[in-house]
């Protein structure tokens, strides 16, 4: 009788481990598991930030004492004997050594930024900059110090860097400190023997240029505009443009881009989708300032950071966007690339390389390209450049004049990944009624239709009707609110067949007319193909299963107790034996 109680015990063990670890045959046609995949859209923001990135763009007409002074700033800027310098400077730059040797000192900073990523110091050098560059602000000092600090060799190299950018600044010893905390790589074996090799490609670069006669060209420029009283002209004009609150237009592609990532953000917060944002400023040279990332906050920073520099490389901007979606983009998800430029091509491969080289390109990434010329006209840009960009790459081209443009169109650009993009622009009179600007007519297979509000001053807001003038608030289903700066964001899931009113109307307390735009999304639900059956065939009929296929499933239980049966026989009569 123990005997058969052990016997039992052990098979029944047996039974309970082979259901523990599941059935070792293949289950075809059984339930699928659930594999939920969020919708992912990935930008690239590729800004000019070329010295005519400086002009102002005022709300309307200068006043008269500023106008005066900027008259007289651009008859100096445009004297005869300035225009030949810059020729020459121009020609300089792009002779073939000069290019060459400034495309090595390019690739040691690529090669700093690389090892920068890989030991968790930043996403590169100039990541670094953007932290250093607000803590000399917060100082009052001079934030262009801040890639001197960065690339610094040694603690007493950043003390002096901080010296230089702050000569009027009373700083104490923990300042001092706090500014050496953000450059923690010092002494790295590894930095220092990249950090040599592009300061001295740096050097070989400008040495270059000091054997073409640029640093005495660049002097005699000095020179002519000291003369003519132009630093002062500048300061009185800096004045005059913040008593007045003048914005340039590197003021506004920057408002751009920070209402973009601010759509961004609310769509997240939503639970909508998620953005992946990248940086790409360019200039003479060109620099990916952040790597594609969900961080919102940290590409803003760098976006505030953003100084004008010197010329305009459009090739070189679009070559590190397309760069950076080689090494860390996902071809299935939607892409953009959108770039900013207000004028010409003044350094690297011409117009017509950027559009032979380029678009293959970003075809091959599916990434699109929408590009916009910000300028007083448009024959300040390279239209046919940038219409061409976007026409070869299914994107969108616009010629913009003022902030409120960009920012629409940069929020276009993104909403165009998503569905069906209409856009509104208008102004909202102060004490105005609110006035209906469009009727949506939405089909049965709407999932969902959103409209990005954006605007540059002042507090506009709108108001939805249902097709049965039912006003939409926060009760009506599927819609949600939400506001960001200088942006707000409405939302309706899955809106119902029919006529929906949209209004806007400004603050009731306000003095001030609100220049507006308006971006409507409407994105399609995804079809699925019902499957119809295929005429003039029937089933053929499954074999029964043989008698060794309907006994597959236990084999394996009856192979397990057979073994367990075995071993306890065998165990057994050595202990009878015994």
């Amino acid at each position: 009788m123990k005997l058969l109680k052990r016997l039992l015990m052990l098979v029944v063990i047996g039974v309970v481990i082979l259901s523990s670890v599941g059935p070792v045959y293949a289950q075809e046609g059984g339930p699928a598991e659930d594999d939920p995949s969020e919708e992912i859209i990935q930008i690239v923001l590729v800004l000019d930030v070329s010295q005519s990135m400086e002009a102002l763009v005022p709300f309307g007409e200068f006043p008269a004492e500023l106008k005066d002074i900027l008259d007289k700033i651009d008859a100096i800027e445009n004297d005869e004997e300035l225009n030949e310098i810059k020729e020459q400077l121009n020609a300089i730059v792009e002779d073939p050594e000069v290019v060459n040797a400034r495309q090595v000192w390019q690739d040691t900073i690529s090669a700093l930024d690389a090892w920068f990523s890989e030991n968790d110091y930043g996403e590169s050098q100039a990541a670094v900059m953007a932290p250093i560059a607000n803590a000399l602000r917060e100082l009052g000092c001079d934030t262009s110090y801040a890639r001197w600090i960065a690339s610094a060799l040694t603690y007493t190299e950043v003390n002096y860097w901080i010296d230089q950018a702050c000569p009027d600044v009373e700083y104490t010893a923990q300042d001092q400190q706090d500014i050496q905390n953000l450059v923690l790589y010092l002494g790295d074996p590894g930095y220092t023997t990249l950090q040599e090799t592009s300061t001295a490609a740096y050097e070989a670069y400008f040495d270059i240029l000091e054997a073409r006669n640029y640093n005495d060209l660049i002097q005699q420029r000095e020179d002519i505009l000291a003369n003519a009283n132009y630093e002062a002209l500048l300061e009185e004009r800096d004045i005059l443009v913040a008593e007045y609150d003048i914005p340039t237009k590197l003021d506004l592609a920057k408002l751009a881009a920070k209402t973009l990532l601010g759509l961004s953000r609310l769509d997240s917060v939503a639970g909508r989708r998620i953005s992946l944002v990248a940086l790409v400023r360019f200039s003479t040279d060109y620099v990916l300032l952040q790597e594609l990332t969900t961080n919102d906050d940290i590409v803003d920073q760098k976006i505030e950071v953003l100084e004008p520099l010197e010329l305009t490389n459009v090739y070189g901007g679009l070559d590190e966007a397309l760069k950076e979606l080689e090494r860390n983009a996902d071809p299935d998800q939607s892409t953009v690339i959108i770039l900013l430029s207000d004028g010409h091509i003044t350094v690297g491969p011409d117009s017509d390389q950027v559009l032979k080289d380029i678009p293959p390109r970003a075809d091959d990434l599916n990434a699109t390209i929408c590009t916009v010329g910000f300028g007083a006209s448009e024959a300040h840009v390279d239209k046919r450049l940038l219409e061409g960009l976007a026409e070869a790459t299914a994107g969108e081209y616009l010629f913009a004049e003022s902030g409120a443009e960009l920012m629409n169109f940069f929020i276009a650009c993104r909403q165009g990944l998503l569905g069906e993009v209409k856009r509104i622009s208008g102004i909202v009179q102060p004490g105005d009624a609110p006035t209906e600007v469009d009727t949506l007519k939405m089909s049965d297979n709407v999932c969902e239709l959103s409209l990005a509000l954006n605007y540059v001053s002042g507090d506009p807001a709108l108001s939805i009707l249902s097709p049965q003038d039912t006003p939409v608030d926060g009760d009506y289903p599927g819609y949600t609110s939400q506001t960001g700066d200088n942006l707000k964001l409405y939302t309706l899931m899955n809106p119902a067949e029919g006529n929906w009113q949209v209004l806007i109307h400004g603050e009731s307390d306000s003095e001030e007319e609100v220049v507006y735009s308006i971006v409507i999304t409407v994105n399609d639900c995804a079809s699925t193909p019902t499957p119809s059956p295929t005429p003039y065939l029937t089933p053929t009929p499954l074999p029964e299963p043989s008698l060794v296929e309907q006994a597959a499933p236990v084999l394996p239980l009856a192979g397990l107790v057979l073994f367990v049966l075995v071993i306890f026989l065998i165990f057994h009569f050595r202990g009878s034996k015994k």
